[in-house]
């Protein structure tokens, strides 16, 4: 059994995009710790982010409590960064700053404190996996920019997983994009592997259940269509890293 860590921007994502695999697939039969690394959060579906200090705090314990419901029914351990999210480090709401595929990560200098916060973590690791910032949210690229840079060290073999919904609701071509962005700034050959049998109906509900406080219509409509489409969580994997994860075009 080896010792994988899962980078997940926030608190739902690891599960959203990797709960399949976790349930039943590649990643069940591994030992996994989830570290959340905007756990600084003022986003919930039930009303407009504020700023202000109780609303932060009230928000992000409500979603420290419901991961800590993924951890049980997902079978992970959590660690938190505490790093504050996008909105909360720019005092923007927008959502086109949130999403903006022109942004360019490898100047934020949030990047730094994310991976000096990370390393202690994958000290003992023997593989980990961020996301690939499909759909550009911003925080989602910081974690990919620390990818990159983790694939220029002598750190556990690295994976970039397809983030959901976003994964979901782009065009086929925006996934192809997504691997191409990160074979042009590591350099490295990237293929794309599956981890997952096809997403089912239970995953859906379970998720429904486990983070009511985000998802709302859109999640529930991208859900759906995994399940319908009998799609698959899938990663991708740069040359040099196929040591642990799948051969690209493997279903694990």
């Amino acid at each position: 059994m080896a010792r994988v860590v899962l980078v997940s921007p926030h608190f739902d994502d690891v599960p959203l995009s990797l709960g399949q695999s976790l349930t039943d697939g590649f990643l069940s039969a591994h030992d996994v710790t989830v570290v959340v690394v905007f756990s600084r959060t003022n986003w919930t579906q039930w009303f407009h982010p504020s700023r202000a200090t109780w609303r932060i705090w009230a928000v992000s314990r409500l979603r420290r409590m419901e991961e800590a419901v993924a951890s049980r029914r997902f079978g992970y351990r959590v660690r938190t960064l505490g790093v504050p999210e996008w909105m909360l480090r720019t005092g923007r709401d927008d959502l086109k700053g949130l999403f903006d595929p022109t942004n360019d990560p490898s100047s934020d200098p949030t990047v730094g404190v994310v991976r000096s916060l990370l390393e202690p973590v994958l000290d003992r690791a023997d593989a980990v996996a961020l996301c690939a910032a499909v759909g550009h949210h911003v925080d989602h690229q910081v974690v990919r920019q620390v990818g990159i840079e983790l694939l220029e060290t002598a750190a556990p073999p690295v994976a970039f997983y397809e983030d959901r919904p976003y994964a979901t609701l782009v065009p086929p071509a925006d996934l192809a994009v997504a691997g191409e962005w990160i074979a042009e700034r590591s350099g490295r050959e990237v293929g794309v592997a599956s981890v997952s049998g096809p997403i089912s109906s239970a995953l859906a509900l379970r998720l429904r259940r486990t983070y009511p406080s985000q998802i709302d219509k859109v999640f529930i409509a991208a859900l759906a269509a995994d399940v319908a489409a009998n799609a698959t969580e899938r990663v991708w994997v740069p040359r040099g890293s196929e040591a642990f994860w799948p051969s690209p075009g493997a279903a694990r």
